[in-house]
């Protein structure tokens, strides 16, 4: 995979988390590296995206808005597991969840994905206040409160893009290059780990390391034919 360029490494990722992503969760070095490849992947899309340097803290205001996701879709979860809450109380989360965060997956979106999907939510907030008011969080307030600040990080998220600044040249592919390294690097511990994983568990299916890096494999491949055809 060291021959992949960051458009490739931006493919794969869109693939193995689109594609790929009850493989992936079907190991254990996959729950583990799933989320740092996830982090990896929305630095990538926002860098290619940007062309240049976010202004603010994105990591910070990225990190807020996939943990009250994370919160609000465990509270529903919560509900919908209890086999003793009310049918009402079952509706309501089923609205939430689908109008809010249907499912984890979409935390894994690129930092643009979920600013746009915050725009989308806002008007939720006010067709869902009944639900959402009647639901209390154990830190005194109500769900109404944790999908509040969800949209509103989510907000923050697109102000940030908004009104990121361009890097130089010289900075712009100093960028790229410690990205692509570094990505490329934990792809490969990842694989590794994979690896000892299915020799220390061989009841474990054996097309799993191709499962979840075939996607990477083929386009390594095209790089190489490229390479060859070229020379």
């Amino acid at each position: 995979m060291r021959n992949l360029t960051l458009s490739d490494l931006r493919a794969g990722l869109l693939d193995l988390f689109h594609h790929r992503d009850e493989a992936l969760k079907a190991t254990q070095t996959g729950k583990l590296y799933g989320p740092i490849l996830a982090a990896k992947r929305k630095a990538i899309e926002n860098l290619e995206d940007a062309g240049g340097r976010p202004v603010g803290d994105l990591t910070e205001a990225d990190a807020h808005h996939d943990g009250l996701g994370t919160a609000i879709w465990h509270y529903t979860e919560a509900v919908l597991s209890h086999p003793f809450v009310p049918e009402e109380r079952r509706a309501a989360a089923r609205r939430i969840r689908e109008a809010f965060i249907r499912d984890l997956g979409v935390l894994s979106d690129s930092y643009a994905e979920e600013a746009a999907a915050a725009k989308q939510n806002r008007p939720k907030l006010a067709e869902l206040e009944a639900d959402l008011r009647a639901a209390p969080t154990p830190d005194g307030k109500t769900l109404y409160d944790w999908a509040s600040a969800f949209v509103d990080h989510g907000d923050k998220l697109a102000q940030l893009l908004a009104g990121r600044g361009q890097a130089t040249g010289f900075e712009y592919f100093r960028q790229q290059t410690a990205l692509r390294v570094t990505t490329i690097g934990l792809l490969g511990r990842f694989r590794a780990a994979l690896r000892d994983e299915l020799v220390e568990h061989p009841h474990m299916p054996r097309d799993l390391d191709e499962r979840i890096f075939g996607g990477f494999d083929e386009l390594s491949q095209k790089r190489a034919d490229a390479k060859e055809k070229r020379a």
